[in-house]
């Protein structure tokens, strides 16, 4: 089984507490000095040179006004609707109606792919024919 640290994108959240940063007009020492760290530190997850902790990313998210499903969006830990609202939402609004209309039709094809193999039987060894004697 895989660690559930190696499902963490850390180089995307970074990346993430780079771009809601700068979206607030703080510097990395900023930062650091409302989360309570050194500007090291903020630029070592920055660049994923280290692996935030869950308590610092929850400080750096009051500081910067996001909530935690922001900072994970490219994680599997990330809220479901969120990723609707975030990303497929984000996605759908920049197709045009015809557009619209196949990813309707490729959703309505996936959603039957899906109930199709939730209601399948699950295959059970079958027993090898008996030969009867002649």
């Amino acid at each position: 089984m895989k660690d559930a640290a190696d499902a963490v994108n850390y180089a995307r959240i970074g990346k993430r507490v780079k771009l809601a940063r700068v979206e607030k007009d703080l510097t990395q020492a900023g930062l650091a000095r409302l989360v309570g760290c050194t500007n090291n530190y903020i630029s070592h997850i920055e660049v994923a040179q280290t692996r935030v902790s869950l308590g610092v990313l929850m400080q750096i998210a009051k500081v910067l006004e996001k909530d935690l499903d922001f900072f994970l969006l490219d994680t599997p830990y990330v809220s479901r609707a969120k990723r609707i609202d975030l990303e497929i939402a984000d996605k759908l609004n920049k197709c045009d109606p015809p557009m619209l209309l196949a990813v309707s039709k490729i959703l309505d094809a996936l959603l039957d792919c899906q109930h199709t193999l939730s209601t399948e039987p699950k295959d059970t060894p079958s027993e090898a024919p008996v030969e009867k004697p002649e």
